[in-house]
């Protein structure tokens, strides 16, 4: 007896999670949808609703019809955010790196400098020292760098540009403030920063930001190539926005 009972109420739950599961994907349904799309008794169905409704999941509207409340979407949010979000941005650089081939870095903020968290180069070209884990690199120079600063205000960089230390890496490198800036207006205009041989000669990259639910960037992803031209551009940028952007996404939620 006691295994029929088990046996029965396992089935309850099962069909209570059918139950929430298509209310979630049709956002509102009538009694009658549920139990003819389930293949259930309108008895049962009108247990496991009553059920659902009673624990605040599921509401009922003045039509009877039913859908999800908050406190299932709560639910789901706290599950995001137990995710690692490292976890998410190291496949989409390992998914970068492959189909790109190049070498895809992610990148923080330490004070002005950049600092490499992670990276990967499937072809072990090892054609730049800045593109490894745990090197730091000037912030004015690199994409990530630019890439990190598109969201902050004209004042606050400027502040920060005033505490940094500018000097001439390259020939190519960026000293004066006026042409930084326009540098950075059109990053934004297009939605990712470039380092066009600035920290080191013989190094192209590519960067954009990863921002979370407040409008912050926690850091950029970026690419690195030893060559750049007008096609290569647009084909890695066009990789790179569609990975941050889904990166943005996500991060909305695991970092709320």
């Amino acid at each position: 007896m006691a295994e029929q009972s088990d046996s029965a109420s396992v089935l309850v739950i099962d069909r209570t999670f059918d139950v929430l599961e298509l209310v979630s994907t049709q956002g509102s349904m009538s009694l009658k949808d549920i139990y003819t799309a389930l293949d259930l008794n309108k008895a049962s169905t009108l247990r496991i609703a009553n059920a659902l409704v009673a624990n605040g999941y599921l509401e009922k509207d003045p039509h009877g019809n039913y859908s999800l409340t908050f406190k299932t979407y709560e639910i789901g949010i706290r599950a995001v955010r137990r995710v690692d979000y490292i976890t998410f941005i190291r496949e989409s650089l390992e998914q970068l790196a492959n189909e790109l081939h190049v070498i895809a870095q992610f990148s923080v903020k330490e004070g002005s400098e950049v600092l490499c968290l992670e990276s990967f180069d499937p072809t072990r070209s090892n054609f730049s020292v800045y593109t490894k884990v745990g090197i730091r690199t000037q912030l004015y120079a690199t994409s990530c760098g630019k890439a990190m600063l598109m969201p902050w205000s004209d004042e606050e960089i400027k502040e920060l540009w005033d505490q940094m230390n500018v000097r001439m890496i390259t020939p190519k490198t960026v000293t004066s403030f006026d042409e930084f800036m326009k540098r950075i207006y059109e990053s934004r205009k297009r939605g990712y920063a470039l380092d066009d041989e600035e920290s080191e000669l013989g190094l192209f990259c590519i960067g954009a930001p990863l921002i979370n639910s407040t409008g912050k960037a926690i850091g950029a992803i970026s690419l690195s190539i030893n060559h750049m031209d007008a096609e290569t551009e647009r084909r890695l940028s066009t990789a790179l926005l569609a990975a941050t952007q889904r990166l943005d996404y996500m991060l909305s939620y695991s970092m709320k």
